[in-house]
């Protein structure tokens, strides 16, 4: 059963049916509460099979939650129903340990208002039932939904399909929430766009790491639109430089800056 509305404004306790896979099969999350004072939402997902014919509110309502992570959630997601939650207690998350890539940090944000470290750990068996601390953005969140619901037998498409699907591309963090805003507002004027986003992002500004990503965000929105700004390369690569021992820490947004790179040269920048 599809949602009867587009979302709008979310409450806690609001259930969201989202379409996991292009074959349209529909899964489905609860809002469960909100970081103070930064704003992310924490989402759970149910332990239900996904099929094209979906769910109401009353074949949710007793399912259990398998998992839950922060989500930037997508407008297209639909609100089907609200339940009532009871003795919601906010998870134990784990991050990379920015120092050291082979070690995990376990921490609990006091119910969303105050990171506590708990432990210090090397092995992935001994994160426990600590969730993953990242903040997702749509097509993040689909892909380790997807594969929380394989786990557990819930939901078997072919490797072959999955492999066609996660090609759909994931930008989490700063870089990410920079390069989605930027593409927004470069679909309406590609005029005073660096200006805008400086204003909006300013306090990112203060730090080599952050500042990085946000020229990373605002340049691979400009490459995609083949509207590439001069002071924005300049930034790039001058933090690029300047930040080399914080890359190689960072897998991840080292293997985005040589995309960048990439995409650069096509320019002749």
């Amino acid at each position: 059963m599809s949602g009867d509305f587009k979302m709008s404004r979310l409450y806690i306790g609001d259930v969201l049916e989202v379409v996991i896979d292009k074959y349209q099969n529909k899964w489905y999350l609860i809002y469960l509460a909100k970081h103070i004072p930064i704003g992310f939402k924490m989402f759970g997902l149910y332990a239900i099979h996904p099929t094209i014919y979906g769910c109401n509110i009353n074949e949710i309502k007793n399912k259990k939650i398998i998992s839950t992570i922060m989500i930037f959630e997508d407008e297209n997601w639909q609100k089907i129903g609200k339940l009532k939650l009871e003795n919601f207690i906010w998870p134990d998350q784990y991050e990379r340990d920015l120092n050291d890539n082979n070690k995990y940090i376990i921490y609990h944000w006091g119910d969303g208002e105050e990171k506590r470290v708990i432990n210090v750990v090397t092995k992935e068996s001994d994160l426990g039932l600590a969730q993953k601390g990242s903040t997702f953005f749509p097509a993040g969140a689909l892909r380790f939904y997807r594969n929380k619901l394989r786990e557990l037998g819930l939901y078997n498409l072919p490797e072959e399909c999955m492999e066609v699907i996660d090609k759909v591309e994931d930008i989490n963090g700063l870089y990410g929430d920079v390069y989605y805003s930027t593409k927004n507002k470069l679909i309406k004027t590609k005029t005073n766009i660096l200006i805008s986003m400086k204003n909006e992002y300013q306090s990112e500004l203060l730090f080599p790491d952050t500042a990085l990503q946000f020229y990373m965000g605002v340049l691979k929105a400009q490459l995609e639109e083949h509207c590439v700004d001069n002071e924005v390369v300049r930034s790039y690569q001058q933090l690029v430089n300047q930040e080399k021992d914080y890359l190689n820490k960072e897998e991840w947004l080292s293997e985005q800056v040589q995309k960048l790179n990439n995409e650069l040269k096509k320019f002749n920048r």
